[in-house]
């Protein structure tokens, strides 16, 4: 307990701290940002022994990580459409845009049942986050070259669980962050959409949208205030072949454009 309380009490003063400048509020909100993710970290490994592996273990806790930042931060996030995350009752392709750290915040405010999180193998290794996302079931694949053959029987597996056992994976299209803030998302890349062709899956767009004068990583700006997202209506992939891949990425790609310049003018 005494962690506990100290941790409560370096919150207060930073709280306070974060009045000095933005520079230093910027620091002060990242740390309060990080302790939320270690005490995530922390209950995970915690809880998770006892359904090691279970699918669900991300759903049950979500919530808390979400208020716990909610909290913390200041800053409340409006979800749109929430309804189609339960819409279909089999597995799909969760499909969100990725603008900076606070987009962990954003689908934990939406997590849906029986879902994962497709990451790259590192950050298994990371300290803490890496041990508490394997104890929850989220899936790892390599990415270095020389290792296809491998990322395909891993990706084959995983395609039998989502036909199998209705799994929701949530693939990031863009990648990595994009660190121009400038309202515009990177290339979407195919996999995940391949993903959601080969199991004949829907894909389930969603669009985060954080106001420059909420969050900007480049100018040191980070305050309260409300983040918007939207949950669009599944792309249908039944009847797709593989050459219409590249169709369905850019028709993903363009309805969540469209709907992120919409959420930024209602901002």
């Amino acid at each position: 307990m005494c962690w506990l309380l100290n941790l409560g009490i370096i919150t207060v003063v930073l709280y306070f701290l974060s009045f000095i400048s933005k520079h230093v509020n910027y620091i002060c909100k990242m740390f309060l940002y990080s302790c939320c993710y270690l005490i995530l970290a922390v209950v995970h490994m915690l809880y998770c022994p006892f359904f090691p592996k279970n699918r669900d273990n991300t759903y049950t806790l979500a919530p808390l990580f979400y208020h716990l930042s909610r909290l913390c931060l200041g800053i409340t996030i409006e979800a749109e459409g929430t309804e189609h995350l339960e819409s279909y009752e089999g597995g799909y392709i969760l499909s969100p845009n990725h603008q900076s750290s606070l987009d962990t915040m954003c689908i934990a405010r939406i997590w849906p049942h029986r879902a994962i999180i497709l990451m790259k193998k590192s950050l298994m290794y990371v300290p803490f986050f890496g041990w508490a996302a394997y104890l929850s079931g989220h899936e790892f694949i390599t990415r270095k070259s020389g290792a296809s053959s491998e990322v395909r029987d891993h990706m084959n597996i995983i395609n039998e669980r989502i036909k199998k056992e209705r799994l929701r994976v949530c693939v990031f299209p863009e990648g990595t962050r994009n660190k121009a803030f400038d309202g515009k998302m990177l290339p979407f890349k195919k996999g995940g959409f391949h993903m959601a062709q080969q199991c004949q899956a829907p894909v389930v767009p969603v669009v985060i949208y954080i106001p420059p004068s909420l969050y900007d990583g480049k100018n040191w700006v980070f305050n309260s205030g409300v983040i918007k997202m939207k949950v669009l209506e599944p792309f249908s992939t039944v009847g797709l072949k593989p050459e219409d891949v590249t169709e369905l990425t850019n028709s993903v790609q363009t309805k969540m454009q469209e709907t992120l310049d919409e959420l930024s003018k209602r901002a």
